[in-house]
């Protein structure tokens, strides 16, 4: 029933904002809305002011905010241009009301060739402990000369997600993927859970943003060989660009589907939104 009405929760927010985003641009402007959720909480954002949502209790709440984006200058010709290197931020709510607590955000991007990234949020409530964490790293090598041959290029795009939610229901996600490209070889990497799986990319693109996957794995609940089946695509609707992830197998000893489904919003909000096995968490910000 929770997990019933988180969802509806998040989709009746993703209607609610998208028509606002496309039609409502210059009223957002200096807003940017920022609403979250981990697990059976929900946070709303507006400017330092925050509600809180959380199991059927209301709290209000402030937050503290810093961003901090470097930037290096190079020549175009006769021209000074100025490149962003790396962006540093955090986030500090405090909320009081029928449940009280603190939420911490920190994360990190480095725009730089071998890109990266991470995220970690803490929540800290009266009734409930949840952390996530979220990381990416993009690199791409040329060629190696070995001899009278070449070994390359090389390129690798990974991206995980966790979840996990302390106390007797230990609820969580965890979700990583990571494609590799060595000259026309593209392997595949898929944790689902507690599933580790290798296999081949197929129909990728040089990104390696998209494709196929096809993966054979050990589930370490059921202790047994899986296969794992997938892939990520971009989609381009009018005004809505995402890209679309699903990864899943089924366990014919549980008679069960075990699956993993990631949206990664870019416009016109951004956020993900990522369920598995039943655990939804989701982070939507109206893209500057």
């Amino acid at each position: 029933m929770k997990y019933i009405k988180q969802m509806s929760f998040i989709f009746t927010v993703i209607l609610i904002i998208s028509p606002i985003t496309i039609f409502g641009e210059g009223i957002l402007d200096n807003i940017h809305p920022e609403i979250q959720g981990l697990y059976n909480s929900v946070s709303l954002n507006l400017w330092n002011f925050s509600i809180v949502y959380e199991d059927s209790k209301l709290a209000a709440g402030l937050r503290i905010q810093d961003e901090n984006i470097r930037s290096e200058s190079y020549k175009l010709g006769f021209i000074t241009m100025k490149r962003p290197v790396d962006r540093s931020y955090f986030n500090f709510l405090a909320f009081v009301g029928q449940v009280y607590g603190v939420a911490l955000t920190i994360g990190y991007e480095n725009y730089s060739i071998p890109s990266s990234g991470f995220e970690k949020t803490y929540y800290i409530s009266t009734s409930e402990v949840i952390q996530a964490d979220y990381s990416k790293t993009w690199f791409a090598l040329p060629s190696i000369p070995l001899g009278d041959t070449a070994i390359g290029p090389f390129s690798l795009n990974y991206e995980g997600f966790s979840l996990s939610k302390m106390g007797k229901d230990q609820q969580k996600i965890n979700i990583k993927r990571g494609y590799a490209g060595i000259d026309a070889l593209q392997l595949s990497f898929v944790q689902l859970g507690n599933i580790y799986s290798l296999g081949f990319y197929v129909f990728g693109d040089k990104s390696l943003e998209q494709g196929a996957t096809v993966n054979l794995g050990w589930d370490f609940d059921e202790g047994r060989i899986v296969g794992i089946l997938g892939g990520r695509i971009f989609i381009d609707f009018e005004e809505f660009r995402f890209f679309f992830s699903t990864f899943g197998t089924y366990v014919p000893s549980s008679q069960n589907i075990k699956y993993g489904v990631w949206f990664r919003f870019l416009s016109p909000f951004s956020g993900d939104l990522i369920i598995q096995n039943n655990v939804a968490y989701f982070k939507i910000r109206v893209s500057q």
